[in-house]
């Protein structure tokens, strides 16, 4: 059943990106604005859950765009589970990685900032989720609408961040109740940066968040994450790596179809990018 599906979607499938919200930020600042790059993830860690099923990894290509000083910033992100490349064995096979096929994607941003220097940065950000497959391979549309504010306090140590994210499902038939918004996602984070050299920094981060996800009929305490991540750059090149650690308190996150149903509470995954700006 469609529904089912929906919910089992260990099998096959989590932003903002692009925390992340998706999961990829390219915000280097560059003499046009444009960046290119490439990041790539060894599991898909996706507000307590594993998007593409544990251990898939996940490659995300992307192209941002920052609109001179207005704050404004456009952005392309793709989504392609690892599975799915290489031999194409993805293309062909009904279980797990015909699934990852369904979930590749193409992602679209619209965001804007306003910093008072060193007192506050406020943030909107607007993202359409197309799961261009998802109808083809899955019988319903996977898409869908994420907005997002967010305030974070420069005048405290530790940057403290308050963000507020709402989705609304496309298509009623991936829910498991034909509801297709009041979903609620808040997190609360602190980050330090500490510079090592000429163009090279360690970022230190703690984030905790809760997560109604209305349409699932699932919410709790979702993640509460760790990570520390190094990046390089020269010449309009970047480098960067991350290692992060979550601990996923709620039973509705840590035990499900996306878990198998076996208690699963603990993650640690890997991230690594390169980007080049003009």
């Amino acid at each position: 059943m469609r529904k089912s599906m929906a919910v089992l979607l260990s099998a096959c499938i989590i932003i903002g990106a692009l925390g992340s919200s998706r999961a990829v930020h390219a915000q280097e600042a560059s003499p046009l604005g444009l960046t290119a790059g490439v990041e790539f993830w060894n599991d898909y860690f996706w507000r307590g859950l594993d998007f593409f099923g544990a251990g898939n990894g996940v490659f995300f290509p992307y192209v941002y765009f920052g609109i001179g000083k207005t704050g404004l910033s456009l952005m392309y992100m793709g989504q392609y589970g690892s599975e799915t490349l290489g031999d194409g064995t993805g293309m062909n096979d009904t279980g797990r990685e015909q699934g990852n096929v369904a979930y590749n994607g193409a992602h679209w941003n619209m965001a804007y900032t306003y910093t008072v220097e060193k007192v506050v940065a406020i943030g909107v950000s607007g993202w359409y989720y197309w799961f261009y497959n998802s109808d083809d391979k899955l019988g319903y549309k996977w898409d869908w609408w994420e907005g997002t504010a967010s305030a974070t306090i420069l005048a405290l140590p530790l940057n403290p961040t308050i963000s507020y994210t709402y989705d609304y499902f496309v298509d009623k038939d991936v829910t498991v109740n034909g509801e297709r918004g009041k979903n609620h996602y808040i997190k609360l984070a602190l980050g330090h940066s500490f510079k090592l050299g000429e163009g090279s920094q360690l970022g230190l981060g703690l984030s905790a968040a809760y997560f109604d996800w209305n349409s699932m009929e699932m919410k709790g305490i979702s993640d509460v994450v760790a990570s520390a991540k190094l990046s390089t750059s020269a010449s309009g090149v970047s480098f960067n790596g991350s290692i992060n650690f979550a601990y996923i308190p709620s039973s509705d996150f840590n035990n499900n179809a996306f878990t198998g149903n076996v208690k699963d509470t603990y993650r640690w995954w890997a991230t690594f990018g390169a980007s080049y700006s003009l």
